[in-house]
């Protein structure tokens, strides 16, 4: 079964491609093929890292104090998303396989919890870049659409979602902007989502 992440990579819009494109030249100008390689492995890797300071933050309930003062690659990120760990209660799942047995296709949720009040599929993101506007992080709000979808039709989950959170996190510490989608947004990208499923579908 393909993953959401899978079906947004291969059916992106020959603009997305051609940005995609050339931003990744222009990288490699600045930075050489090597340097580039090794740029996109450090990005992935302070991701999983983040991700996982995340993750022993909500299991141990600890909020993100103890990672301040280290000299440390994710130390930047949490202080960056800090006011909005404040905001976020009743974690439900962390780092959870989701399934659409109907749709066929599968994911992997960051995070399941309420953020003021609402509960939400939250996608944890970290950027170079600030995002202050939901349209800012492309296909997100797809994913998490997509994401939302699965798990109201997962037997496994004993809840159902309505709305989704992304919230981008910067190295520098600068707040994050946290993007809530309310459920007649979650629906409108819901809609899209099938679009690309679709469009997936069709040329495998």
């Amino acid at each position: 079964m393909p993953s959401v992440t899978r079906i947004l990579q291969q059916t992106l819009s020959s603009q997305q491609v051609f940005y995609l494109e050339r931003w990744k030249q222009k990288m490699i100008e600045e930075l050489g093929k090597e340097g580039f390689e090794e740029y996109t492995k450090n990005l992935f890797l302070q991701g999983e890292l983040f991700h996982s300071a995340l993750e022993s933050i909500f299991l141990s309930e600890k909020m993100a104090a103890r990672y301040q003062g280290e000299d440390d690659v994710v130390a930047g990120y949490l202080s960056s998303v800090e006011h909005v760990l404040e905001d976020i209660s009743e974690v439900k799942a962390l780092e959870s396989g989701v399934h659409h047995e109907t749709l066929q296709y599968l994911g992997l949720v960051d995070c399941v919890a309420k953020y003021r009040g609402q509960l939400c599929v939250i996608d944890w993101k970290t950027s170079e870049k600030p995002k202050p506007f939901l349209q800012n992080t492309y296909d997100n709000p797809l994913q998490v659409a997509a994401y939302i979808g699965a798990i109201n039709h997962d037997a496994n989950y004993d809840f159902q979602v309505r709305c989704g959170l992304i919230v981008v996190a910067y190295k520098n510490g600068s707040p994050a902007h946290p993007h809530f989608m309310d459920p007649d947004l979650c629906s409108q990208y819901w809609n899209k989502w099938l679009l690309r499923l679709e469009e997936y579908m069709d040329k495998n």
